[in-house]
């Protein structure tokens, strides 16, 4: 039994240890309401969930909540003068967030 408790710890430590994926980081000269437009209709084509929430320099698509979500992505717009950079957190590059991101930039 103490063995197991050892095997588990150490499956612990090593999952906290391992690198996280970094995000996805793309660039585009599209406003970010064309991105934004964009993004939205790749979205509804594909029936996939999403949400916005604007801020004064872009904003964030997310997924989060959405009741067939198993892992939710966060798509960050953010104005940076002549360009708009976007960062995707927990979207694989198969996903439909990132072929919409891609698509659209």
């Amino acid at each position: 039994m103490r063995s197991l408790g050892i095997v588990t710890i150490m499956s612990v430590v090593a999952t906290a240890a391992a690198p996280a994926s970094s995000p996805s980081r793309l660039v585009t000269e599209k406003t970010s309401h064309a991105f934004a437009d964009c993004f939205v209709r790749s979205q509804e084509m594909r029936a996939a969930a999403w949400a916005y929430v604007p801020k004064a320099d872009g904003g964030t698509f997310s997924n989060l909540g959405a009741p067939s979500v198993a892992r939710p992505y966060f798509l960050v717009v953010s104005d940076r003068g002549s360009h708009r950079e976007i960062v995707i957190e927990g979207a694989g590059r198969k996903s439909t967030a990132f072929e919409g991101a891609n698509q659209c930039i």
